[in-house]
């Protein structure tokens, strides 16, 4: 047995225990537990020198980090965001070619933000170091892109929902590269 599976194998249940208490969600857990190894993996010849107990206290360390990085992307892109019941006729195909329509909108840097915000789940300044924006921009670029996208989807809001979201009064084009028209959803 190599060293990195004896290091794997006297600490999964406890990552996974205390990963599983955090998030109360099997599914999510075990993800988090697979990025905390993986990350493990990654720094094992650091790691192999410090014993047992700054082991484990890296390893907990990373995986309550892994586990605050997924609540964050579910709080900003909550589950419910999306609709649970369909319109009539609709499908989750009709719903997957809608949202592509929408990302192609956006200009080709507006649409790798916002792939990289709700898809890798980066932080704005994590965005803004990958492409040389400053982070103050990604947020703000980010923030009309929402207002893009919440106007070709409005048909899939659900019904009762506050779905407003105010737009500029100008015409033309904005920041995110798609045509502003000049109303409110």
């Amino acid at each position: 047995m190599s060293d990195f599976e004896s290091f794997y194998r006297g600490n999964v249940q406890l990552v996974y225990a205390m990963a599983f208490t955090r998030l109360r969600d099997q599914w999510q857990a075990e993800d988090i537990v697979q990025e905390t190894f993986l990350r493990a993996w990654q720094h094992f010849e650091a790691l192999s020198g410090a014993e047992p107990p700054a082991q484990r206290a890296w390893l907990l360390q990373t995986m309550r980090n892994l586990a605050t990085d997924a609540w964050r992307r579910q709080a900003a892109f909550p589950s419910h965001a999306l609709p649970a019941c369909l319109p009539a006729g609709a499908s989750r195909a009709d719903l997957r070619m809608d949202v592509m329509n929408a990302l192609a909108q956006l200009d080709e840097r507006d649409r790798e933000m916002v792939i990289m915000r709700y898809l890798q789940g980066m932080t704005s300044r994590e965005i803004g170091e990958a492409l040389g924006v400053p982070e103050g921009s990604v947020r703000r670029r980010l923030s009309e892109c929402r207002q893009v996208l919440a106007e070709s989807l409005e048909q899939w809001a659900p019904t009762g929902a506050a779905a407003a979201v105010p737009q500029p009064a100008a015409e033309g084009r904005g920041a995110c590269g798609a045509e502003r028209r000049g109303s409110v959803l």
